[in-house]
């Protein structure tokens, strides 16, 4: 089934993310051991057919839950500069949960030829905090993994 960006946005209350798409956040939980931060927070993500989400490195283990819509691209280099792409959904070769672990820089968009918005769910391990996160501008995404300019095409 295809849903519209306005619909799920209107469905779930969501909002829009600074790296792309649109978000609500569901759920956080306690502390880690040292007490300073949640253990993990659970958002609702939204990524419509002309949007991309940022390349983007966060600190924190982050799970992509699929639900609904079309596959996606979940794009990911690490300190090394070698390119990974998985696909998140049902289609062919795809998985519907995608690990993107701490430290990894990646980036998502929709497969081509995708109709409609796709919605999923994320959830961070240690919970995801502003201060902890940062996203990369295009020329430093291809400066650090020259094979992500195709990402951009």
């Amino acid at each position: 089934m295809h849903y519209t960006a306005d619909e799920l946005i209107r469905r779930f209350h969501l909002e829009p993310h600074v790296e792309g798409g649109a978000f609500r956040e569901l759920y956080r939980e306690g502390f880690d051991r040292s007490g300073s931060r949640p253990a993990h927070g659970v958002i609702y993500y939204m990524l419509n057919d002309d949007e991309i989400s940022d390349f983007h490195v966060l600190d924190a283990d982050e799970y992509w839950l699929w639900h609904a819509g079309p596959d996606i691209e979940l794009w990911s280099f690490g300190e090394d500069g070698a390119l990974k792409v998985e696909r998140m959904g049902m289609g062919e070769g795809a998985q519907p949960c995608v690990l993107m672990p701490a430290g990894v820089t990646f980036g998502a968009k929709p497969v081509k030829g995708a109709q409609g918005a796709m919605l999923c769910s994320c959830v961070c391990v240690p919970e995801f905090m502003y201060e902890h996160y940062r996203i990369l501008t295009k020329d430093e995404v291809i400066e650090k993994c020259p094979e992500a300019a195709a990402f951009f095409e």
